[in-house]
């Protein structure tokens, strides 16, 4: 079988000679560099739980295979994942299924961590404990690494007792009149972090409470730890025991960066939003940030139908032009390109993928179907 060609982007408007910062290279390999012995690249590893279409899961595994990581390590959180097959039988890639007795073996008995953050933080430090580079980057499925430097210039800016390196997070979203119907398109923009009156200034008084820093999604970055330390890696950092109140000493990355794509489509969005709505309180509290937990009780408590919860999508996720003109003068906004469908394509070149929105859509799964038919049907009822 052969992969449906990708087409182009169709509705994503090419960023005019200086009016966003432009990573639009294509992402380098590692390469030598002064970092560890001489003339021994640095390598890294990739490691993520997982629980979304094959496709996806697929993407972001060749995405970052092309980009040179020695090892990917996937964890099935649905043990019986259909991608399975195909990951095994992949050099460099490891898979994991998350079994109960997977479980029972890596919690001592305690089974499966009903929550998702702590099953994340489990797996990763487990891949941290056996993965044979030198560093190994965390991230989600719907994360995906950009370098716009070679992978071991970066890693020479760090000191001996630097353990991790936080790779910012930056966030897919869209400009006014963008009708792109793929899930790798957009633009991207960075957080605005100490800067809460500009954050304000650019995004208005309805739509700022939604936004950390500026993003719709986390605004925290991803980990990126030296291996041979007895750390737990987080879902957004490292803990060494006993050093500054647990957090191991790290730098920013300044040449790395995490593009989040928070809600494939509009509609995977509005799946996961209504996931976590169905949980109490407590929970959204426990597994969200403060901005988050605040767009997901909006959609529990004031949106009853699925045309209002998608225009609140677009709200916090489009970009008017003067909120585009906006970040671009505050340096906040990028156009970096990466084609995780390309590298799919010759990675896994058996398996047909289609990553238009509609097609993305009907993967789901029957779980998210209920959820958004609700809505659905309460739009028809109203």
């Amino acid at each position: 079988m052969r992969i449906t060609p990708p087409g182009p982007h169709r509705g994503w408007p090419e960023p005019e000679r200086g009016d966003m910062h432009n990573h639009m290279n294509t992402t380098p390999k590692a390469e030598a560099s002064p970092a560890g012995k001489p003339g021994r690249t640095p390598s890294f590893a990739v490691t993520a739980t997982v629980r979304e279409p094959a496709e996806l899961v697929l993407a972001f595994v060749a995405h970052h295979l092309e980009l040179g990581a020695k090892k990917i390590i996937i964890y099935l959180d649905d043990p019986d994942d259909p991608v399975r097959p195909l990951l095994v039988k992949t050099p460099r890639v490891n898979a994991i299924r998350c079994t109960e007795a997977y479980w029972n073996e890596v919690t001592n008995g305690r089974g499966r961590p009903p929550n998702q953050n702590a099953r994340q933080a489990v797996n990763a430090s487990q891949a941290y404990k056996k993965v044979k580079a030198d560093y190994l980057l965390h991230l989600d499925a719907d994360e995906f690494l950009h370098m716009a430097r070679p992978f071991a210039e970066e890693i020479a800016r760090l000191e001996d007792d630097d353990v991790w390196l936080r790779v910012p997070a930056v966030e897919r979203c869209w400009l006014e009149g963008d009708a792109s119907d793929h899930i790798f398109s957009g633009v991207f923009r960075h957080p605005i972090k100490q800067a809460p009156l500009i954050a304000k200034r650019i995004y208005g008084e309805e739509v700022t409470p939604f936004l950390a820093n500026g993003l719709a999604g986390s605004s925290h970055g991803k980990p990126l730890v030296r291996t041979g330390h007895k750390v737990q890696v987080q879902v957004h950092a490292a803990k060494l025991p006993g050093k500054n109140n647990g957090w191991a000493k790290h730098k920013k990355a300044t040449g790395l960066h995490v593009l989040h794509f928070d809600g494939l489509t509009p509609l995977h969005w509005a799946a996961k939003t209504l996931r976590y709505a169905e949980q109490g309180d407590e929970a959204i509290d426990k597994l969200l940030h403060q901005e988050r937990a605040r767009q997901v009780r909006e959609v529990r408590d004031n949106i009853s139908t699925m045309p209002e919860l998608l225009r609140f999508f677009r709200k916090i996720t489009g970009l008017t032009p003067d909120q585009s003109r906006a970040l671009t003068e505050h340096g906040r906004l990028s156009a970096m390109k990466i084609d995780p469908e390309a590298a799919m394509r010759r990675v896994f070149p058996e398996v047909e993928a289609d990553f238009s929105f509609r097609a993305f859509d009907l993967k789901l799964g029957s779980e998210n179907a209920k959820r958004l038919m609700k809505k659905i049907a309460a739009n028809q009822a109203a």
